[in-house]
């Protein structure tokens, strides 16, 4: 896996989420042990050593502790949980792909298919746009899927990274350590912004998308009797 190359498939993108939560984890904790002494003294109780990637010979309960919470957060898929819970995948998918697809296929685009295109979103994105663009036999260019997928895997990435950043920021506002606090609301600023850019490359990515799907005047005819269908 290459962690800043295009992912090939959707398990690659997850295998990056993965990663990046761990890195952003090691910060998380790296800088709970520098803000108390009691967490430095438990992080470094055991003698044993360990190293990951470029970093040598750190305490293992640097490693193992917030390896074990993304394990767990990699396991409850929590940026899918960030995304129900944000409404964030139904907005895009109705907002950016499937209206433009109906009004781009001919349709009268009404409140009324609207809403049953907002009340079926998963099985419409199946029908009228994984069809064309989902990675097994895609119907249009796979660099446009694939630029998609590699901006989707890095807003997953920060997103994820938030939580944990704001949940640092939490505890070190309990332990009134406002140096740490005020770096952790830094990163965040950052990773805020980052998110931002990512959003609108990925609303651009499937503007491509979907006009590539409408080039050819057969998918537009078939997205068009589906979407009357409704």
């Amino acid at each position: 896996m290459k962690i800043f190359g295009q992912p090939s498939d959707y398990s690659e993108m997850l295998e990056r989420i993965f990663y990046g939560s761990f890195g952003s984890g090691l910060v998380c904790t790296f800088l709970l042990g520098k803000a108390s002494l009691p967490i430095h003294n438990f992080l470094n109780s055991l003698s044993i050593k360990a190293d990951v990637g470029f970093l040598k010979d750190i305490e293992v309960l640097y490693v193992i502790i917030p390896l074990a919470i993304v394990i767990v957060a990699h396991a409850l898929k929590i940026h899918d949980r960030i995304s129900d819970f944000l409404r964030i995948r139904f907005l895009f998918d109705t907002r950016y792909i499937l209206f433009p697809l109906s009004q781009g296929s001919g349709i009268e685009f009404t409140e009324k298919i609207k809403k049953k295109i907002s009340k079926n979103r998963t099985i419409v994105m199946g029908s009228v746009f994984y069809r064309y663009a989902g990675f097994k036999n895609p119907e249009i260019d796979e660099q446009l899927i694939r630029t998609a997928l590699d901006n989707w895997g890095w807003l997953w990435v920060f997103l994820e990274s938030t939580v944990f950043f704001t949940m640092t920021t939490i505890i070190l506002k309990h332990m009134n350590n406002w140096f740490y606090v005020e770096i952790c609301k830094f990163i965040l600023l950052i990773e805020f912004i980052l998110i931002l850019v990512l959003w609108f490359a990925c609303r651009k990515s499937a503007k491509r998308q979907v006009e590539a799907i409408l080039t050819d005047s057969n998918r537009k005819n078939d997205i068009y009797q589906y979407f009357m269908s409704l």
